[in-house]
């Protein structure tokens, strides 16, 4: 009796080390996929994050408030606020241009504009 040795019995050392490179590949690229989606996610919540903040600061200024400025925290991120007044060709009405950056950088994340009552403003 002979044993049976067809060439398809099984895979070659080759094929399995070929098949394991296309599913490394595979795994890297979804890696990358979910590592790019986490970033883009972690940036959309700090843009909405400042929005807030800018909502917020500029609410307080139409209320006659004057806003935090410095420090103000949202989700756990420090933000600053900067803000400039300007005149309309409404006497009654000032123009506000708020921005928001995360605190210690320059990089503004979000831009609110609106408009204050001359009174509340000063």
């Amino acid at each position: 009796m002979t044993a049976d040795h067809g060439k398809d019995r099984g895979f070659t050392l080759i094929e399995a080390l070929v098949a394991m490179a296309v599913l490394a590949l595979g795994a890297v690229s979804l890696l990358s996929a979910a590592e790019s989606h986490t970033k883009r996610i972690t940036e959309l919540t700090g843009r909405v994050a400042a929005r807030w903040v800018a909502e917020e600061a500029l609410t307080q200024l139409r209320l006659g408030l004057e806003p935090e400025g410095r420090g103000v925290v949202m989700y756990g991120i420090t933000f600053d606020v900067d803000y400039d007044r300007a005149e309309t060709t409404d006497s009654d009405v000032q123009r506000l241009s708020l921005r928001v950056a995360r605190a210690g950088t320059d990089q503004t994340l979000y831009v609110l504009d609106g408009y204050v009552d001359s009174g509340a403003a000063s």
